[in-house]
């Protein structure tokens, strides 16, 4: 009991030890703001309420309690009277370290959950300087842009419905069909659109220009577009392709914007041993060589684009918006192009079915490839040979990777749009290599 006892005061040192350490470097001269010894003793001061109520003497340990918080309070109000300087910052680090060492103490949440709260605490305090100077140049248009995306994505997505409308649920398309003479028959049950997912697509393109920005502000804006369109790619390469695509027409480093686009490619190709694995390890392995492949083309692709030079700033880029920051109109063009393509692609699948499955799979990748890759491991080694799956692969994903180089021309800048296409080109090229080993 002893050992444990001072096994967990020299943990409380060490916590308000390195809380007083990051306040010591960050208060550049402030007297106000205390450093090692001070966060040290509040923590100790936590602890020492702990061994009261640990040894029954409850009250003693609520009073050591009371009593700092009454002195923080009391500190607190002198200070901000005196400095008019009302942030709360500096006072609730105290009262988060002195919980700390309490916590230690009293053993009623594991230790590594302590760690983790202080952690969290000497990594948020760190970011005084950087949230300052992101405050700092935050314009009102940049805001009212914050804004803006709240409302997209925590206002009306949360609204939307999650149902697939279908032909019979729209009674106007079914009595102007009828009314031209056509029989709807089959088409009956044809989903037409599902709102929420839909929009899904309108918050991913547009919150990664955000989320892009937000991270401009701390690491730059070349490489922000590169961890993010990494991170997004897992979600949906084709809508972080279009989104990074808008961002062309305005950029003067596409360059980057060209490897970060073949980054997301690159994220998507991975999540290919995610969808397929579980489901058909076999054919998974059939194919790894050819997909890692893919991986290692469109790492060096992204490399050789990530370290170019950059050309000289266009005059289109010269005159984009000053603030700027996501452009909602082409998301909305692009998920209405995704409707449509939706559409077209379930209406081959009831006409054709299974003879024209290479047929309606090819249409599909036009909206992405990740059903098609669920759909054809369930049937590699039953329905259809390994081969001829993956030959399906390798037409459904070229398909793919050559719509988003057409959807890259509609919107983006032309020299992104050719510099895409020939990576595309080279990364289908690479993928139909182990086809002569197959």
């Amino acid at each position: 009991m002893t050992a444990d006892l001072f096994i967990n005061l020299i943990l409380a040192f060490i916590f308000g030890a390195t809380v007083g350490l990051e306040r010591e470097s960050s208060k550049k001269g402030d007297p106000h703001v205390g450093g090692i010894r001070t966060f040290a003793l509040i923590s100790l001061a936590g602890a020492l309420a702990g061994i009261f109520i640990v040894h029954q003497y409850t009250a003693v340990g609520i009073g050591v309690i009371v009593g700092f918080v009454l002195l923080l309070i009391s500190n607190y109000v002198s200070e901000a009277m005196t400095t008019k300087d009302f942030g709360i910052t500096s006072e609730l680090a105290a009262l988060t370290t002195f919980f700390l060492g309490l916590m230690v103490m009293i053993e009623i949440i594991p230790r590594t959950t302590t760690v983790a709260v202080l952690v969290s605490l000497v990594f948020i305090l760190s970011l005084k300087a950087k949230t300052e100077k992101f405050v700092a140049g935050v314009s009102k248009h940049e805001f009212q842009a914050f804004i803006s995306y709240g409302i997209i994505a925590l206002v009306v997505l949360p609204v939307l419905p999650d149902y697939s409308y279908k032909v019979k649920d729209m009674p106007v398309v079914e009595s102007i069909l009828s009314g031209m003479g056509v029989s709807l028959g089959q088409f009956d049950n044809l989903d037409l659109i599902n709102p929420m997912k839909i929009w899904v697509v309108v918050v991913l393109i547009t919150g990664i220009d955000v989320f892009g920005y937000l991270l401009s502000k701390f690491i730059g804006d070349r490489h922000s577009f590169a961890l993010t369109s990494f991170l997004a790619g897992f979600v949906s390469s084709t809508s972080t392709t279009q989104s990074l695509a808008l961002k062309s027409k305005g950029a003067p480093f596409v360059n980057h914007l060209i490897g970060a686009a073949v980054l997301a490619n690159l994220a998507s190709f991975l999540q290919i041993f995610l969808l397929a694995g579980p489901l058909n390890p076999g054919w998974m392995l059939s194919i790894a060589p050819a997909i890692l492949i893919m991986v290692l083309t469109a790492g060096v692709l992204t490399v050789y684009y990530l370290k170019r030079k950059e050309t000289a700033v266009t005059d289109e880029a010269a005159t984009q918006k000053e603030g700027q920051i996501f452009s909602l109109v082409p998301a909305l063009k692009f998920a209405l192009l995704l409707i449509i393509i939706k559409i077209v692609t379930k209406i081959c699948l009831i006409l054709f079915g299974k003879s024209g499955f290479i047929i309606s799979s090819v249409l599909a990748s036009f909206a992405g490839i990740d059903a098609i890759i669920v759909n054809l491991a369930d049937m590699a080694g039953h329905t259809i040979t390994f081969k001829f799956a993956f030959l399906t692969f390798l037409i459904v994903n070229a398909t793919n990777l050559m719509s988003k180089s057409t959807y890259s021309w509609l919107q983006g800048d032309r020299r992104f749009a050719r510099q895409f296409l020939f990576s595309m080109l080279i990364i289908i090229a690479s993928s139909a290599i182990w086809l002569l080993f197959f």
